[in-house]
């Protein structure tokens, strides 16, 4: 299949996004929605339907072992109501490790902006989870 993917950083109190090019290329941070409730599924779903996107891909944050806790299911969950409402088919990318190797890209790239990096976290974290699909494939 063919086109662009939707990447998303799913969070209690943010979501990151992010797209690549249909090509799967490239990979370009979108916005970061604050949580609001009931409707983030939705809002998500319109996202990557403006985008045109074919595919979405949610980042699943597992244990440092690998085995799924309660973050990983509310993560699972998510992406399926994204899917569903999006008509989209939904695969999840391990990011273990993203939202850390994200702080440490944006440290070197603002060592002095505490703001500017909170801000831009979760983006670069679905920018790492699009990056780890495209390279590695889903979680299977």
């Amino acid at each position: 299949m063919s086109g662009s993917v939707f990447g998303v950083d799913y969070g209690t109190k943010r979501i990151g996004l992010a797209i690549t090019d249909p090509g799967r290329s490239f990979v370009f941070g979108r916005e970061t929605l604050v949580r609001e409730g009931g409707n983030d599924a939705q809002r998500v779903a319109l996202l990557a339907k403006e985008e045109s996107a074919v595919l979405l891909a949610i980042g699943l944050p597992l244990n440092a072992d690998g085995t799924e806790g309660g973050m990983a299911a509310a993560a699972r969950a998510f992406g399926a109501a994204v899917g569903t409402a999006a008509g989209l088919p939904v695969v999840f990318v391990d990011e273990r490790y993203t939202s850390i190797e994200a702080d440490e890209h944006l440290k070197e790239r603002f060592p002095k902006d505490t703001r500017k990096r909170k801000s831009m976290r979760d983006r670069a974290a679905a920018i790492l989870i699009l990056r780890t699909f495209l390279e590695h494939g889903p979680l299977r």
